[in-house]
């Protein structure tokens, strides 16, 4: 959703024109050209190359440059007040009718259930005798790390939430200030929660292996990976790999 939604704001149409020689070609409106061209290079560029850009470049990416990029409830849905499937679409279509969010994840559509049950499964699990430490990869606005610590607050042995660490990476550095002040709501969940701003796909950032058991969240994630794109004609032709290339007002894709 978030790379839809990111690419069209890079490029809010697409044409695509097929071409005797194979390729495909973008055309891309004027006004939104300048943009473009900055995720453009001067060479051809892979697909990955072109998302990442599109989603992380901390001058014009979707995450780093939209102040609503992932949105935030001001509370939570009351599901008990909703009579059916019926209800429950034209509450969301009215939600976003009344915020100029691009989207709602499905952790803060459903909060606090969502994250309440991850952490549910965590404590039935996990091995009580070693700290509690939690990554989550892409905390969006920060929904996710406080429902799971209000569970741990509730809900877990006073040591458990006392000495667990809960390690946010995130790439967006709006997105990491707004994490710190969505759990900041329940002042103590602040001894145990920290943000660290760095792509988690980089490895350097990760530092030495360490054997300590933990556990990795990620939601919403996968599907906003950079990744590549191929192409076979037919099923006998090899793959190829596809690049993009700027000429003049127009991407072709090769």
């Amino acid at each position: 959703m978030a790379l839809r939604r990111a690419l069209l704001e890079v490029t809010r149409t697409l044409d695509w024109q097929s071409r005797s020689k194979g390729c495909s070609v973008f055309k891309y409106p004027v006004v939104y050209y300048r943009t473009s061209a900055d995720i453009m290079k001067d060479r051809p560029i892979l697909v990955r190359e072109f998302i990442h850009s599109a989603l992380y470049d901390p001058r014009f990416g979707y995450f780093a440059t939209r102040p609503g990029a992932v949105g935030l409830l001001e509370k939570a849905i009351q599901f008990n007040q909703l009579e059916g499937r019926n209800a429950y679409t034209q509450h969301l279509d009215s939600l976003y009718k009344q915020s100029d969010i691009a989207w709602f994840t499905p952790v803060e559509l459903f909060k606090p259930w969502y994250g309440r049950s991850i952490a549910e499964a965590i404590l039935r699990t996990t091995n009580l005798s070693v700290p509690l430490k939690i990554y989550e990869i892409g905390g969006g606005s920060g929904t996710c790390a406080k429902c799971i610590l209000d569970y741990m607050m509730l809900n877990a042995p006073a040591k458990v939430y006392n000495n667990m660490t809960y390690i946010s990476v995130e790439i967006s550095p709006a997105l990491a200030r707004k994490q710190v002040e969505t759990v900041g709501e329940v002042k103590s969940h602040l001894k145990c929660f920290h943000v660290e701003c760095r792509d988690a796909t980089d490895r350097s950032g990760w530092g030495n292996v360490n054997a300590q058991p933990c556990w990795v969240i990620m939601l919403e994630v996968l599907d906003n990976l950079p990744h590549d794109l191929i192409y076979s004609k037919n099923q006998s032709s090899p793959w190829m790999e596809v690049l993009l290339e700027r000429k003049q007002h127009e991407y072709v894709i090769n």
